[in-house]
């Protein structure tokens, strides 16, 4: 009996490790299944002054986060100095509303070319003046010349 006793706690110890770790855990990192994550970009030096190119169309189904960056030229390249000069980059519904993301408040400062700027901005529907309903990303060209080389999305 005295034998058997040694045993029953390493053995029941292994039992509980054994069904602890039987049980799926979510990594924090992991985006859910429901979650669809794209990743877009485009050299933009080719597009015709006016022109208006749909970047992102998820409809119908919404866009609930999107995070833009964009390389254009500006008068300063100061952190909050200017907005692109050529570029806008309009957020929203086509046909419904279309707004204007890319302002002096998302100039970063951050350049490697006199006259460049790089621009972020996090788009959150609802949020500093986004419609809440956003299934396009659309960017609109809007300076009499084309945009300037280099200018990516």
């Amino acid at each position: 009996m005295k034998s058997h006793k040694k045993y029953l706690v390493p053995g029941a110890a292994l039992f509980l490790i054994g069904l602890l770790l039987s049980f799926p855990v979510q990594k924090a990192a992991q985006i859910p299944p429901t979650t669809q994550l794209i990743a877009q970009s485009s050299i933009l030096s080719g597009l015709a002054s006016g022109a208006v190119f749909p970047f992102i169309d998820t409809t119908p189904s919404g866009i609930s986060r999107a995070h833009i960056a964009i390389t254009d030229a500006t008068s300063s390249c100061s952190a909050g100095a200017a907005a692109p000069a050529s570029i806008q980059v309009l957020v929203g519904q086509a046909g419904v509303a279309l707004v204007n993301v890319m302002t002096a408040a998302t100039n970063t400062g951050i350049s490697t070319v006199s006259g460049q700027c790089v621009f972020h901005v996090t788009v959150m529907p609802g949020v500093a003046g986004v419609p809440a309903t956003v299934t396009d990303i659309v960017v609109h060209t809007t300076m009499a010349a084309p945009p300037s080389p280099g200018s990516t999305l």
